[in-house]
């Protein structure tokens, strides 16, 4: 009796054993066959792209990279009033035609940084960095923090904007240093692709 209780211990012994070893090499690693691209996470079989200025299913789309061009449109250029008709004859509201905006990628491991410059047709107007935010298929936005710049670098611009692989539009206000010169507010919309 002694002998078939170890028998039948050492066979629930085996089968016990062999039912671990069969359950745990059936559970499948959902992110086995999965590749994240651009420092993405696999979780649950899908990529989670840590990196903002990345997207796609495999976060394989850098944003920037599809933006990396000159955009070539107008800008509508509108001065606020002063009090002094004198000063404000000196500030016409006009279109600028030729005016470029281009985006270029920094060299810095933050995918979702580029820098903007906005080009008059014959002097840089401004210069600054810009972080991606809101990326999609279909364009990206951005926001201008107040960086110097403006005709005769006599603003304090800000402003926000958005980029697609196709078009870009910026809006700008700019104030002035000092009471003598008008906020001056800056549209470049639907600038195109060259």
């Amino acid at each position: 009796m002694k002998l078939i209780k170890q028998i039948a211990l050492s066979i629930l012994l085996v089968l016990g054993i062999s039912g671990i070893v069969i359950y745990t090499s059936c559970t499948k690693d959902a992110c086995k066959t999965v590749n994240c691209l651009n420092g993405g996470i696999c979780s649950g079989g899908g990529c989670n792209c840590v990196d903002s200025g990345t997207g796609g299913t495999n976060c394989q789309i850098v944003y920037r990279q599809l933006y990396n061009n000159t955009y070539l449109g107008n800008a509508i250029i509108s001065y606020s009033p002063l009090d002094s008709a004198a000063i404000d004859s000196g500030y016409a509201n006009h279109t600028d035609d030729s005016n470029t905006l281009v985006f270029q990628i920094v060299s810095d491991s933050a995918l979702a940084q580029m820098q903007l410059t906005w080009n008059d047709g014959k002097n840089v107007m401004l210069t600054t960095p810009i972080t991606l935010i809101n990326n999609t298929s279909t364009g990206s936005t951005f926001v201008i923090l107040p960086t110097p710049g403006g005709p005769h670098g006599a603003y304090s611009i800000s402003g926000n904007g958005s980029v697609s692989a196709t078009n870009a539009s910026v809006n700008l206000v700019g104030v002035p240093s000092n009471s003598t010169t008008p906020t001056i507010s800056i549209t470049l919309s639907n600038c195109i692709k060259q």
